[in-house]
């Protein structure tokens, strides 16, 4: 069994690997649009992983993603993304576990370096986008991808982008402000009106941002529930109650207080969205958090994410919980 350090689990921050921003910058994707990456390496992580008392973190690429309308090209930063982050994860000696990406919007590629990495060190679940091309993890054409993830009991990271029918300059804030929180809500939404949730329990479901704005208006949804659009939904706030979430950029009684309503404590796990936001704000966000004594603070938090993953009690950490 690999040691890792006793303390809080982040299940919520970035790696910036300089192959794939190279790659990406190379067809003239930034980070958001007109947002250049933050500067990225391991040793500054882990020097503000110490500061902030955080113990692992597993980390993903994440947005802005990987198919830009040329799957070739997915596959193959995909692979070698999640190659540079085997190496980032090797090299950290337990500081870090790796969220692997996977190329969809192709179902097929996508199951095929789900299986080249099922059994790598290192690799503790999957990083899966709310949307790719538009279609959201419900979609039909991604069943063979998700029956693949269920039948490795997975844990899966739900991380926003960008939908792609963003009007840019209709709201003059950069996109992760806004949309990112809708489109958080929105993938959720179609998981379970496709009834993927239900039909894939196996799988360790994880949003981000306490599920964006979905907590806020369950009472709307809830009314909502005998309508026939939601038929297939075995109740949206018995369902929305056995996922799980991520605290990162949500430590107000609007944000992680309004999914305190519906979400016992012990579905919260510890984010913060590093280095997309600075040390100095996710210090601030742990000051705010310890002010929640419903779920224990940050040690509480960073506990339940620990405790998911299984860094005491499994004897490799692999995406695989077989």
């Amino acid at each position: 069994m690999t040691g890792y350090p006793p303390g809080p689990v982040d299940l919520h921050q970035h790696a910036i690997p300089p192959g794939y921003v190279a790659r990406l910058t190379a067809i003239g994707v930034q980070a958001q649009p007109g947002i250049p990456f933050p500067d990225w390496d391991r040793a500054r992580s882990l020097a503000a992983m110490d500061d902030l008392g955080i113990a692992v973190a597993a980390i993903s690429t994440a947005s802005p993603g990987y198919y830009f309308g040329d799957q070739d090209f997915a596959t193959t930063l995909v692979r070698e993304t999640n190659d540079e982050l085997a190496g980032i994860v090797a090299g950290a000696r337990g500081r870090f576990l790796g969220f692997a990406a996977v190329p969809l919007p192709c179902a097929d590629a996508a199951v095929a370096e789900l299986r080249r990495l099922a059994e790598v060190p290192g690799f503790v679940g999957v990083s899966l986008l709310t949307n790719y091309a538009g279609r959201y993890l419900g979609d039909p054409g991604f069943e063979p991808l998700l029956a693949e993830l269920d039948a490795m009991h997975a844990i899966v990271h739900v991380h926003p982008t960008l939908p792609p029918w963003w009007a840019e300059g209709a709201v003059d804030l950069r996109p992760s402000l806004l949309e990112y929180v809708f489109d958080t809500s929105r993938s959720l939404m179609n998981l379970m009106l496709s009834g993927a949730v239900d039909r894939y329990r196996r799988i360790s479901w994880i949003f981000s941002h306490c599920g964006g704005v979905l907590p806020y208006i369950s009472r709307r949804l809830e009314i909502a529930e005998p309508l026939p659009e939601l038929a297939r939904v075995d109740g949206v706030l018995a369902t929305m109650a056995r996922l799980r979430y991520d605290s990162a950029l949500s430590a107000s009684r609007a944000g992680l207080g309004s999914l305190l309503t519906i979400a016992p404590a012990d579905r919260l796990v510890l984010g913060t969205d590093y280095p997309f936001v600075d040390a100095g704000t996710v210090r601030e966000e742990f000051r705010r958090l310890d002010g929640f004594a419903e779920v224990g603070g940050v040690a509480g938090l960073g506990a339940n994410a620990r405790a998911l993953v299984g860094l005491d009690t499994r004897r490799a950490i692999t995406i695989s919980r077989v």
